[in-house]
């Protein structure tokens, strides 16, 4: 059964070099042999969320505030410093379609790339439905991403991201996927994955979507929990695919 356990954990991040401004004090530090200092930033603090099958959890607050790092933390992406994770059930984090892909590769080498680093195993016949349902010319298969506009790589990587279902499904604001023709269909989909996920954790500056949506809101300031707000059971609604902000 999926399920969340995070038991006041903790993620810093290193500052290496942080005092060595100028070339000078970096030779003089060299020349007599002087460490330069480590600094570290504490992203996440101090934070515990318990979460089973049927919890619908928004992360609210400014940025800054720790939202998409604790996505990632959760997703595996970055290890806690300190504290206790525990994570049953297949992870699908839509937290930046990008990673892992290499524009200079033909696009069926991306997808099966992108799949492989996902843990799945990239038969003929998932290639085939994910392309199909990119609805791109099959030529376009054999040709590099950097020669795809924008709103045709993103086809892809959505339909390579949300082509498995998923447990627990991770999603740092909604993503845009540029083409208006292909939105209606990307919507359609990440709807169902929402539906039938065990669990679904939103970070999102929008606090009317994430009432819609949720049936709880943590309220995130400085990487700790400010607070938690218990919401009725969210009711069908019509989602919104919405950009993410640089």
């Amino acid at each position: 059964m999926a399920s969340i356990h995070l038991r006041d954990v903790c993620l810093d991040y290193p500052l290496y070099g942080a005092y060595d401004f100028s070339l000078k004090r970096r030779l003089l530090g060299r020349l007599f042999r002087q460490t330069s200092e480590m600094r570290t930033i504490r992203a996440v603090d101090g934070i515990s969320i318990e979460a089973k099958a049927g919890a619908r959890i928004g992360l609210a607050g400014p940025n800054g505030s720790g939202k998409s790092t604790l996505l990632r933390l959760i997703a595996g992406v970055f290890p806690a410093t300190s504290g206790r994770v525990e994570i049953s059930g297949n992870i699908v984090p839509l937290l930046g379609l990008g990673a892992g892909v290499n524009l200079d590769f033909v696009a069926a080498d991306n997808i099966s790339l992108l799949l492989r680093i996902a843990g799945r195993k990239p038969t003929p016949a998932i290639l085939d439905e994910i392309w199909a349902f990119t609805e791109l010319e099959e030529r376009m298969r054999r040709l590099p991403l950097r020669m795809f506009s924008s709103g045709m790589l993103m086809r892809v990587l959505f339909a390579t991201a949300t082509a498995f279902p998923a447990d627990i499904l991770l999603l740092d604001e909604w993503l845009s996927v540029v083409d208006e023709n292909f939105s209606a269909k990307a919507e359609q989909r990440l709807r169902k994955m929402v539906e039938t996920a065990a669990i679904v954790i939103i970070a999102s500056h929008d606090h009317a979507l994430l009432r819609r949506t949720c049936n709880s809101i943590i309220n995130l300031d400085r990487g700790r929990i400010a607070s938690t707000v218990a919401l009725d059971a969210p009711a069908p609604h019509h989602l919104e695919l919405r950009e993410i902000s640089a």
